[in-house]
């Protein structure tokens, strides 16, 4: 994190009322949106959120695709939450979280304070940047973890992130691109070598999830159990080619699963069929898809 960010202790007024505003739909919102950015309100600011004893989220407002408030951060993906808590509660054993694209590690920490059964956070975070603050988010917390500046893939090797040519503005729209020097380290999870246990992976890499579960086949082998979380996003579709039917014939090739979307609680997918003529992209920009170890 920049020496030159001010870390403030809950959202300005001034954000907390613009985005009240845009929530509620009321005239002048996007107005007065327009004149703080030009008035640079945003810049160098950092929001530390608390949002129970022992977890705190610190948010990036000078990103534009970030400048939440508590609403917006306790109601971050909150489909994909509530879905993960629901399949997660049915066990009381331990479980531990393997975050690949990790960010700010939002989705962690929020599973952990809703899931007492979390026992470790393993998150993977190749942008130096948010890799910065998901440090300083784990740090605090009261659970054992270990974040890794590091992609996620098929190989180990190096890589780099590009913007693809629909989204020149967001960070988080950024997917891997081998390269033979330089950039951020990319693993495999089955290089993690881990034990049989209890597992919740997140895949959120941006066009990336088939060569991840294709590098974490022991992993999801030999876990006693474990569920698993894609996207599907028919942009990230149309630049890859890989339709994501294929990542969740994937993740049924290792072990039986379940497969549930979360924006519509439909748990009948046919892996014969492509997804988006399954779940065509009307309204919702992107879907999320839970699968669980049978």
């Amino acid at each position: 994190m920049a020496e030159d960010m001010i870390v403030l202790d809950g959202a300005p007024l001034l954000l907390s009322l613009v985005r009240f505003m845009m929530r509620h739909r009321i005239r002048g919102a996007w107005r007065l949106f327009e004149l703080l950015k030009r008035r640079e309100y945003f810049q160098r600011k950092i929001i530390r959120y608390e949002i129970k004893k022992g977890f705190s989220v610190h948010v990036p407002i000078y990103r534009p695709e970030r400048r939440w408030d508590r609403f917006d951060l306790l109601h971050y993906e909150r489909e994909l939450l509530d879905m993960l808590v629901d399949v997660a509660s049915t066990s009381n054993s331990p479980l531990t979280i393997v975050d690949c694209g990790a960010d700010l590690g939002v989705i962690s920490i929020l599973l952990a304070v809703r899931l007492g059964r979390i026992s470790r956070i393993l998150a993977f975070e190749p942008n130096k940047e948010s890799f910065s603050l998901l440090q300083k988010n784990l740090s605090g917390i009261p659970i054992a973890h270990e974040a890794f500046q590091s992609a996620v893939s098929d190989f180990a090797g190096r890589g780099e992130l590009k913007n693809p040519d629909y989204d020149n503005n967001y960070d988080q729209s950024r997917y891997l691109v081998p390269v033979t020097e330089g950039g951020f380290s990319v693993t495999t999870l089955d290089a993690l070598q881990l034990s049989p246990q209890d597992l919740l992976i997140k895949v959120d890499v941006e066009g990336g999830e088939l060569a991840v579960i294709r590098g974490a086949r022991n992993t999801i082998a030999t876990a006693k159990s474990v569920i698993i979380t894609t996207e599907a996003h028919p942009r990230v579709f149309g630049r890859t080619g890989i339709d994501p039917i294929v990542v969740l014939r994937e993740i049924a090739a290792v072990r039986p699963f379940r497969f549930i979307v979360c924006e519509t609680g439909q748990s009948d997918l046919d892996l014969s069929k492509p997804f988006f003529e399954q779940m065509p992209p009307n309204g919702a920009y992107n879907y999320n898809v839970v699968a669980c170890s049978n």
